[in-house]
Protein backbone atom coordinates (compact mmCIF):
# COMPACT_ATOMS: atom_id res chain seq x y z
CA UNK A 1 0.00 0.00 0.00
CA UNK A 2 1.83 3.05 -1.27
CA UNK A 3 -0.44 5.71 0.22
CA UNK A 4 0.44 6.20 3.90
CA UNK A 5 -3.05 7.37 4.88
CA UNK A 6 -4.60 4.25 3.34
CA UNK A 7 -1.93 2.04 4.94
CA UNK A 8 -2.62 3.62 8.33
CA UNK A 9 -6.38 3.09 7.95
CA UNK A 10 -5.91 -0.56 6.97
CA UNK A 11 -3.50 -1.16 9.86
CA UNK A 12 -5.84 0.40 12.43
CA UNK A 13 -8.82 -1.52 11.04
CA UNK A 14 -7.06 -4.87 11.02
CA UNK A 15 -5.66 -4.40 14.52
CA UNK A 16 -9.17 -3.55 15.77
CA UNK A 17 -10.51 -6.71 14.12
CA UNK A 18 -7.69 -8.70 15.72
CA UNK A 19 -8.62 -7.42 19.16
CA UNK A 20 -12.29 -8.26 18.60
CA UNK A 21 -11.57 -11.76 17.30
CA UNK A 22 -9.12 -12.64 20.08
CA UNK A 23 -11.63 -11.42 22.67
CA UNK A 24 -14.24 -13.66 21.07
CA UNK A 25 -11.90 -16.67 21.05
CA UNK A 26 -11.09 -16.11 24.72
CA UNK A 27 -14.82 -15.91 25.55
CA UNK A 28 -15.52 -19.18 23.71
CA UNK A 29 -12.62 -20.85 25.56
CA UNK A 30 -14.11 -19.72 28.88
CA UNK A 31 -17.53 -20.99 27.81
CA UNK A 32 -15.89 -24.28 26.88
CA UNK A 33 -14.32 -24.56 30.34
CA UNK A 34 -17.75 -23.84 31.87
CA UNK A 35 -19.34 -26.61 29.79
CA UNK A 36 -21.48 -24.21 27.75
CA UNK A 37 -19.68 -25.03 24.51
CA UNK A 38 -18.32 -28.44 23.57
CA UNK A 39 -14.57 -28.84 23.09
CA UNK A 40 -15.20 -29.73 19.43
CA UNK A 41 -17.26 -26.55 18.87
CA UNK A 42 -14.65 -24.40 20.60
CA UNK A 43 -11.81 -25.95 18.62
CA UNK A 44 -13.64 -25.56 15.31
CA UNK A 45 -14.50 -21.92 16.02
CA UNK A 46 -11.04 -20.99 17.24
CA UNK A 47 -9.30 -22.76 14.39
CA UNK A 48 -11.49 -21.24 11.68
CA UNK A 49 -11.42 -17.63 12.90
CA UNK A 50 -7.73 -17.63 13.81
CA UNK A 51 -6.75 -19.13 10.46
CA UNK A 52 -8.80 -16.49 8.64
CA UNK A 53 -7.35 -13.74 10.83
CA UNK A 54 -3.79 -14.95 10.26
CA UNK A 55 -4.30 -14.98 6.49
CA UNK A 56 -5.88 -11.53 6.50
CA UNK A 57 -3.07 -10.02 8.61
CA UNK A 58 -0.28 -11.72 6.70
CA UNK A 59 -1.60 -10.79 3.26
CA UNK A 60 -2.06 -7.14 4.19
CA UNK A 61 0.28 -6.06 6.94
CA UNK A 62 3.60 -7.54 5.79
CA UNK A 63 3.68 -5.26 2.75
CA UNK A 64 2.42 -2.27 4.72
CA UNK A 65 5.08 -2.67 7.42
CA UNK A 66 7.81 -3.04 4.79
CA UNK A 67 6.76 0.22 3.12
CA UNK A 68 5.77 2.06 6.32
CA UNK A 69 7.75 0.57 9.24
CA UNK A 70 6.61 3.41 11.51
CA UNK A 71 3.08 1.94 11.39
CA UNK A 72 4.22 -1.30 13.04
CA UNK A 73 2.74 -1.28 16.55
CA UNK A 74 5.14 -1.22 19.46
CA UNK A 75 5.14 -4.37 21.50
CA UNK A 76 4.01 -3.40 24.98
CA UNK A 77 5.33 -6.72 26.29
CA UNK A 78 8.81 -5.21 26.37
CA UNK A 79 7.92 -2.52 28.88
CA UNK A 80 7.30 -3.15 32.56
CA UNK A 81 3.65 -2.55 33.55
CA UNK A 82 4.49 0.63 35.47
CA UNK A 83 5.93 2.22 32.30
CA UNK A 84 2.81 1.36 30.27
CA UNK A 85 0.73 3.49 32.66
CA UNK A 86 2.85 6.54 31.81
CA UNK A 87 1.65 6.37 28.20
CA UNK A 88 -2.04 6.92 29.09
Amino acid sequence: MQNREAAEHITESLLAVTKLVTTSVNKINVMNSEGKVSPKEAELYCHSVLDALDKMLTENLIDIFEQHPELRPRCSCREPPEKEKDHD
